[in-house]
């Protein structure tokens, strides 16, 4: 994999979105792998059911749904101690459905990653029913992982557009016309983890 020309390819895609972006900045790691299916779907499935509590499902059916699907140790731990015990800021886990987007567009489930735009919001169609304990078991069919090729040049592009956004903010000037910010960093944390091997709550996200 040539991580100059995926770099290069990321600036231009940049650019495009009226983001500069310097051809200094370091290159991803080498030798990068993708986690398998199955974690990566069971990834998505637990921050449903926690993106739900945050929009204000009942937790108690949230946990009765994620013991059925054998889906608790997905959980991160800031997770656990949302969905078990309240604690954490509702917004965060409700800004993870992004996260959700980018795992499902890596796994071929939805087909477009476009950073300039929120995810559709049809996507929770495509997820089980959590009203209707409805089983994983279809979504996870649903799953064609995308070439690694493809994912990492993601990851780079996301790693650009998110140095661009602290830029912004470090520099006190306006936020960038067409990126949101946290569109872009839940993005980049879901990619990030994809190709790593941190907990979710520990994936490093410096620009």
């Amino acid at each position: 994999m040539d991580l100059k020309r995926t770099r290069d390819e990321s600036i231009q895609a940049a650019k495009r979105l009226g983001v500069h972006v310097p051809t200094t900045l370091p290159l991803l790691d080498a030798g990068l792998e993708m986690r398998s299916d199955d974690e990566t779907i069971s990834r998505v499935l637990a921050m449903n059911a926690v993106a739900a509590t945050a929009y204000g499902f009942d937790k108690t059916k949230a946990i009765a749904w994620l013991n059925q699907e054998a889906l608790t140790d997905s959980l991160s731990e800031q997770e656990k101690r949302f969905v078990f015990e309240g604690a954490g800021q509702t917004d965060r886990f409700k800004e993870q459905v992004e996260s959700m987007w980018a795992l499902a567009w890596a796994m071929g489930i939805v087909n477009e990653l476009n950073f300039a735009k929120d995810c559709d919001n049809r996507f929770v169609t495509t997820l089980p029913n959590l009203k209707q304990s409805q089983s994983s078991a279809d979504f996870r069919k649903k799953a064609n992982a995308r070439p690694l090729e493809q994912v990492v040049a993601a990851c780079d592009l996301a790693y650009c557009l998110h140095w661009a956004i602290r830029q912004s903010e470090l520099t006190g000037k306006q936020p960038l016309e067409n990126l949101k910010s946290y569109v872009v960093v839940e993005r980049r944390r879901a990619l990030e983890w994809l190709l790593s091997k941190e907990p979710w709550d520990q994936v490093p996200l410096d620009t």
